[in-house]
């Protein structure tokens, strides 16, 4: 697929980040979304809803050639594009990114001007609320996969990192059509027997380590099969352990891959 303009995330992509894609592509008429694997809940709902939601393209199947402007939320390191990693170190491609994450701090592949960065709980509350300011209207499902991000990356606004801000986005949401009962089919959805076994794992293993006077959870394994909701198990465990701060390093044995997540 041919696109001048092209939207991306991390890989194992979460609520928030799809989210805070489709409210870019609100700021950027006719830029396509790239998705590549999605956290199971994400796909559930990508699945059911795709035709609805529109202009949404695997990122295996665009023409890198053809792009000109990417546009990049939650992400400050480039090697978590996977594919579009070299379209976002081209010098000859527009990049702006949009993220809340590593102390505002800006990476060397975009410039200072156009980089939108935030102390906001979720990405998609930055996203919201330049949306609003441009009184710019999303569908109800566009709005329910906004507070589905807002909810997500919150813990429904109890973090501690929560702000006023992500507060008022929600809200937002909920008055342009945010629909309630798939807001809890998609934050509630069950573990699969793989998820459970890994928190379970995952549980045994945090032990707590002192870090600028807090104290982080902590908990590092190899696990023999690959499990794509790593950064979901995470919220598991900050509700179940009231965890101020967590990090989770998982080596998955039989994909080769490590999976490494944090709540701050």
């Amino acid at each position: 697929m041919r696109a001048e303009q092209v939207i991306a995330t991390h890989g194992n992509t979460d609520f928030d980040a799809f989210g805070a894609m489709l409210a870019a592509r609100l700021l950027y008429p006719g830029a396509v979304v790239a998705v590549g694997t999605l956290n199971r809940n994400v796909r559930d709902f990508y699945g059911l809803h795709a035709e609805e939601l529109g202009a949404i393209c695997e990122a295996g199947r665009l023409e890198l050639d053809a792009i000109r402007r990417l546009i990049v939320v939650e992400v400050s390191s480039a090697s978590r594009l996977g594919e579009l990693e070299p379209v976002a170190l081209d010098p000859d491609v527009e990049t702006v990114l949009f993220d809340h994450h590593d102390n505002h701090s800006v990476p060397e592949w975009v410039s200072a001007e156009s980089a939108v960065l935030s102390g906001d709980g979720a990405l998609t509350t930055t996203l919201v609320g330049i949306v609003a300011e441009r009184e710019l209207s999303p569908t109800a499902l566009e709005a329910t996969a906004f507070a589905l991000g807002i909810h997500e990356d919150t813990g429904s606004l109890t973090y501690v990192t929560t702000t006023q801000r992500d507060v008022d986005a929600l809200s937002w949401c909920v008055r342009h059509g945010a629909r309630q009962e798939l807001v809890n089919e998609y934050l509630h959805t069950p573990l699969a027997a793989s998820e459970r076994d890994l928190l379970k794992a995952l549980m045994e293993r945090l032990e707590p380590v002192a870090a600028s006077g807090e104290e982080v959870l902590v908990a590092a394994l190899a696990w023999p099969e690959y499990v794509d909701a790593v950064s979901n198990l995470a919220h598991k465990i900050v509700d179940l352990t009231d965890a101020r701060a967590l990090v989770l390093l998982v080596e998955m044995v039989a994909a080769r891959r490590c999976r490494g997540v944090s709540r701050l």
